[in-house]
């Protein structure tokens, strides 16, 4: 369930509590520059909800970890794609049921993305993996699902983007 960076900052500036630091990484979809009104004011839909998109100035936040749901059979990492059996759900089109996973190698450390035989293609700092080809992921790397353009942060730079955009707003 994606966290809209406004509540996390809620949570991680304004009444923080032990233990609120995120110790996962995270996914940040941000919202086009064309999501923006005519009148130049970002559009909320719902009635206190969280979106399944981001909006203009509100990007939503996924934390990159294995659900507890029996939905997902595939045990070997953190799965993102359109249906919700998935751990990281993205509502567009462009992306794939079961699109592609995050793994984080126990003995390195290192995060990776692989590709699931996607239909649109999956992308890490612009260049394309191929089917079931692993990507290295850097901190702050840029990626692409689809047409969904995602931002990788582990833990601490997470943390640093929330409070940088928090202080911004």
């Amino acid at each position: 369930m994606p966290v809209p960076l406004s509540q996390l900052a809620l949570k991680l500036f304004v009444a923080p509590k032990p233990g609120s630091d995120p110790t996962v990484p995270g996914l940040v979809w941000e919202a086009p520059p064309e999501a923006i009104t005519d009148s130049g004011h970002w559009e909320m839909t719902g009635a206190g909800g969280v979106s399944a998109r981001p909006h203009a100035g509100e990007p939503l936040i996924f934390f990159v970890e294995k659900l507890a749901h029996g939905n997902n059979p595939f045990a070997m990492g953190v799965t993102i794609g359109r249906v919700d059996s998935n751990d990281v759900v993205l509502d567009d089109g462009s992306v794939s049921r079961f699109h592609c996973w995050l793994q984080r190698d126990d003995r390195t450390g290192q995060w990776s993305l692989t590709d699931a035989e996607s239909k649109n293609g999956t992308w890490v700092d612009r260049a394309q993996a191929g089917p079931r080809q692993r990507m290295p992921l850097r901190d702050g790397a840029k990626l692409k699902v689809g047409e969904v353009e995602l931002t990788f942060f582990l833990p601490a730079a997470l943390k640093a983007f929330v409070g940088e955009r928090f202080r911004a707003a």
